[in-house]
């Protein structure tokens, strides 16, 4: 009688829709969704998301139980007071057949047998109070779902146009009455950021230093006044012919042309035009950048462009346009489609084919007397980025070029690729330069080594899902942590390009992520303590952070993983499936079905139904994990097994789970019993 076997399957590679049926590796995956490769190997749940706008976050809600006399008088959303302690709390869920309350928002604590809301307390608050995991849950959530309804969509009409985080704030950019406003969370939600005047100047007379932030300017004919927010001088020289522009709080009036400019009384500059409002016209796509141009520790600021207006610094309070010097300060090109930094110049790519650089440690200056410059290009720009600070790849819709160099002293300005360009905001740095092109995902040393060949892709495992989403690019973003990028499209799905440290390949990892909200734009920032931030947002105007929670802003995560069609190395061997352990680290118990398919999913072969295990998770060890985070009767490795039965060459898995419950847990080996029966005979 045949011997039971056992074939193990450790879980790494990804996707691979290319390779041949017998060629394909065990560990790959023919479908992965929602799920993503972790870097040591095996597959993992994606993380969720939740919307914000500075209240407080949804995932970080805590529910406690309550237990009173009589629970049925006590509405859901009522606040439930102490009459002699003066506790509050939020009700958010009850159970009137056990009079317990579930309630978040907790501030003070209640009182044995006190009065409250027309019943008596007996039983104070709990700390996740209910045994049963499932319940527990359902409770927790309901405390999630409070916090997640006090949060607000961006104030404004239509889409969420950008966000970006800055230090501890987050802010977004949506249109309003015809304009494009700027918002920054706060613990009341999303509040407007002032814009303030611009007034251009010329005929400057004032010595180096003498007009600063906080200094009073006043129209000697208008009688205007106002507070300079940024002072930039572009052209001409101190004590003679300075011209450039104040960016002004004005307190009074408004400056005229050619007035004089006054400071305590002593002309300064003349005004070149009226000071006008700053604006930002609707219609553009966000780019943005963080960096310290100025080497200080308050130098830090956010650089940013759309296509449709100037460009802009933003400290965290003031807008500053980007102009050019006199006589043309803001000519109409001024429009630039993407931004970057590299080696202390800021850099701008404009829709003509146009590359400018600022002046060398001085972003608002683009003047070629104090060391700015250009670059033609000769096709429209989709993308730059600067690799390692050394080169910096610029790309059009077919070329790739890199700038070699310092500074305009001796900027070498080369050709990488006729023939290889990038889709428009498919352009990331992590690690090296990618990029998008129509023949798939490249590396810029690949582009080097290989040209215009299929060969200088990286993505020939996913081509299908990359062709079939050729139009509908949205942009893309990195996630630095988990060693991704990630290009999203315009249907809520992406795709994730994992390097996958396990596998020790010249390819990385793909998988999909498929949201529930469609995203509208994505980008990728850094916090204040330098870990990244990852915001879409959407139709409605709330903004999102990803890799935060374990729902979709409260919604269910689908998610699903098929593998390849595992023959044990026998490919023409018949065997009698038997047995099926899965290995999973989880942090929360929590349950998936599995089901299959059999050589090859042919008509004879045996059909089978979705089958449902679970796995416990979220054990810990003492004097190793923190009190409270783990369960004493939980397994910190989960193995499971679930019964098999059915004969054929070679079996597919499907992983399936629904549920926006489950945390993030990794599957990462695979073990299966059989049989070995026969050589394969007929068809």
């Amino acid at each position: 009688m045949p011997q039971k076997q056992a074939d193990i399957v450790p879980l790494h590679g990804g996707i691979d829709q290319a390779s041949t049926v017998l060629n394909i590796k065990p560990g790959s995956a023919l479908d992965l969704i929602n799920f993503e490769p972790e870097l040591e190997g095996g597959y993992r749940r994606i993380a969720g998301y939740e919307r914000v706008d500075g209240r407080a976050a949804p995932s970080d809600a805590l529910y406690y139980t309550v237990e009173v006399v009589d629970s049925s008088g006590i509405a859901v959303g009522a606040t439930l007071t102490g009459g002699t302690s003066g506790a509050t709390s939020q009700v958010v869920i009850k159970d009137d057949a056990t009079n317990t309350l579930g309630v978040t928002a907790l501030s003070g604590s209640y009182t044995l047998n006190e009065a409250a809301n027309g019943t008596t307390i007996t039983a104070v608050e709990v700390l996740n109070g209910q045994d049963d995991n499932d319940t527990s849950d359902i409770w927790q959530m309901a405390a999630e779902d409070y916090y997640r309804n006090l949060i607000g969509a961006v104030p404004g009409d239509g889409d969420a146009l950008y966000a970006f985080q800055f230090g501890a704030t987050r802010y977004a950019f949506r249109a309003d009455a015809g304009t494009v406003k700027l918002y920054k969370s706060s613990a009341t939600g999303w509040t407007l950021v002032p814009f303030f005047d611009v007034l251009f100047f010329d005929g400057g007379t004032m010595a180096e230093g003498e007009i600063t932030a906080g200094t009073v300017i006043n129209g000697a004919t208008s009688g205007a006044q106002g507070t300079v927010k940024v002072f930039v001088k572009n052209a001409g020289s101190y004590g003679t012919n300075a011209s450039g522009y104040m960016v002004l709080d004005v307190t009074t009036g408004t400056f005229q042309d050619n007035e004089d400019l006054t400071v305590s009384a002593s002309i300064k500059a003349k005004a070149d035009g009226a000071s006008t409002a700053i604006t930002l016209a609707t219609g553009g796509t966000f780019q943005h950048i963080t960096h310290n141009f100025y080497a200080t520790a308050t130098g830090k600021a956010v650089y940013g462009c759309d296509g449709v207006n100037p460009a802009w610094e933003f400290d965290g309070t003031i807008l500053t346009p980007i102009y050019y010097p006199a006589p043309d300060e803001n000519p109409s090109w001024n429009k630039p489609l993407f931004v970057v930094a590299h080696k202390m110049h800021l850099f701008l790519a404009y829709e003509p084919g146009t590359l400018a650089h600022s002046s060398i440690g001085d972003p608002l200056v683009f003047s070629a007397i104090l060391g700015a410059g250009e670059f033609g290009l000769g096709d429209e720009p989709t993308g730059m980025a600067s690799r390692a600070g050394e080169v910096l790849a610029i790309y059009t819709r077919s070329k790739t070029y890199g700038l070699y160099g310092s500074s305009a002293a001796d900027w070498d300005l080369k050709m990488i690729s006729e023939t290889f360009g990038a889709k428009p905001y498919t352009v990331q740095e992590i690690g090296t330069v990618y990029a998008l092109d129509d023949k798939g995902i490249a590396p810029l040393e690949r582009v080097q080594a290989f040209g215009d060949f299929e060969s200088a892709t990286v993505s020939r495992y996913v081509r299908e899902i990359l062709n079939a989403n050729r139009g509908k690019v949205l942009g893309s973003v990195t996630v630095k942590e988990r060693n991704q990028y990630r290009l999203h499209f315009t249907d809520g799905r992406a795709l994730v390009m994992t390097f996958d440290s396990y596998v020790g390949s010249d390819y990385p990892a793909f998988s999909v992520i498929s949201y529930s909200d469609t995203p509208t734009f994505v980008s990728s920032s850094q916090n204040a303590s330098g870990d990244e931030v990852v915001l879409f947002g959407d139709s409605a105007g709330f903004i999102y952070q990803a890799e935060r929670g374990y729902s979709f802003d409260g919604d269910a995560i689908e998610f699903v993983y098929r593998t390849p069609f595992l023959n044990q190395r026998s490919p023409h061997i018949r065997k009698t499936y038997r047995d099926l352990y899965v290995d999973v680290e989880a942090d929360h118990p929590f349950s998936m079905s599995v089901t299959f398919d059999l050589s090859f999913s042919e008509i004879y072969s045996a059909s089978n139904g979705l089958q449902s295990f679970g796995f416990a998770g979220g054990g810990g060890y003492w004097n190793d994990s923190n009190w409270d985070e783990f369960r004493w009767d939980a397994e910190v490795f989960s193995s499971r097994g679930v019964p098999i039965a059915g004969s054929g060459r070679n079996i597919s898995l499907l992983f399936y789970g629904n549920s926006k419950f489950i945390r993030p847990f990794t599957i990462q080996t695979l073990e299966l019993h059989y049989l070995a029966r026969r050589l394969r005979r007929g068809r």
